[in-house]
């Protein structure tokens, strides 16, 4: 069941955790966490008596049997829509798409965060269903299209979750976090706007994005940079997650600056956050998280390999490169 995160007072959270870090990329504000309260406890490591307590899911790679790291990890999936309003409920093929998804891994074993970003072009069997919810089968297509899906108690965000388990060898997705296209203005004024190079030309959309100009983005400046695609460069979904990795960049820097040390400033970021998020995660959880993990090392973030096409009725697709794939998910997620 998904749970609206206005909910979830902004005020309670600070009370509770005073450590939150609202992360924006590209279509939606992206939830992470980031250490502003008291050093957490240690948390414990499960699965730590090798062999003891090994994954039935396992992969083969490079002629061994690897075993999912079920009892070490934590995966939550982050979902951007194209939707104004992600509380209400939709019905068959109305539910959006996912134009923006990120995986955070959580290692409990190394104390480390690891993001992956995922291709919304990225071709993937998923699960379709008729205009009664029903099931209607599979078929090959772009993966920000599962969001689109939804059947009888089976929400466009599950279908969503099951196809990127699918895509990723078997994980398991145990939270998503679903976000509007509307958050990002907000929160992005809250902290004062972030500063980028513009590397490509906005100004069909604004006059002042002219390309090689520093800029601080404000109100939708910000909303053009990281989900402008069709008129700005080649048009690819591929440069257009290249600025959205630009665009975090810069977020972190900045709301570290804005933020650390004014719960004001923090009381704003949070309130622009209100009604603009959904997720099946409880309130205890999601508080639970924000305090457990925010000491943890952010690692790099990781994309997918693969070939970018066009297919005959002009619609991008992303082929995914199998073998670095395999690799990329046994680094991650199996041992």
């Amino acid at each position: 069941m998904e749970r609206r995160f206005g909910a979830m007072s902004p005020r309670k959270i600070l009370m509770i955790s005073g450590s939150v870090l609202l992360w924006i990329v590209a279509l939606a504000v992206l939830l992470i966490i980031f250490g502003l309260g008291d050093e957490p406890e240690p948390e414990p490591v499960f699965g730590s008596l090798a062999g003891r307590f090994e994954s039935s899911v396992t992969m083969e790679h490079e002629g061994q049997t690897l075993h999912y790291r079920e009892n070490e990890i934590t995966n939550y999936l982050i979902i951007g829509v194209d939707k104004t309003d992600v509380t209400r409920v939709t019905g068959h093929q109305n539910g959006g798409q996912a134009d923006f998804l990120v995986v955070l891994t959580i290692d409990r074993v190394n104390r480390s965060i690891t993001p992956v970003m995922l291709d919304r072009d990225a071709m993937v069997e998923m699960q379709t269903y008729g205009v009664f919810g029903h099931p209607a089968g599979t078929r090959v297509m772009q993966l920000c299209l599962a969001q689109a899906y939804s059947g009888v108690n089976i929400p466009g965000s599950v279908n969503t979750v099951e196809t990127v388990e699918k895509l990723l060898k078997g994980i398991n997705i145990h939270h998503y976090v679903v976000l509007d296209m509307t958050a990002i203005p907000l929160v992005n004024d809250a902290i004062g706007g972030v500063e980028v190079t513009l590397y490509d030309d906005f100004t069909s959309f604004d006059p002042a994005m002219q390309k090689g100009t520093t800029l601080r983005l404000m109100g939708q400046q910000a909303q053009f940079f990281v989900r402008g695609r069709m008129t700005v460069a080649d048009g690819t979904n591929a440069s257009r997650m290249a600025r959205q990795q630009q665009y975090l960049s810069g977020l972190l820097t900045q709301f570290r600056r804005a933020v650390k040390g004014d719960q004001v400033k923090l009381n704003k970021v949070l309130d622009a956050m209100e009604g603009h998020m959904t997720s099946d995660a409880s309130e205890n959880i999601l508080l639970h998280d924000v305090n457990a993990y925010d000491d943890y090392e952010w690692n790099a973030m990781r994309i997918l390999s693969g070939e970018h096409t066009v297919d005959e009725y002009g619609f991008a697709e992303f082929w995914v490169d199998e073998a670095a794939l395999k690799r990329l998910v046994a680094d991650i997620w199996f041992k």
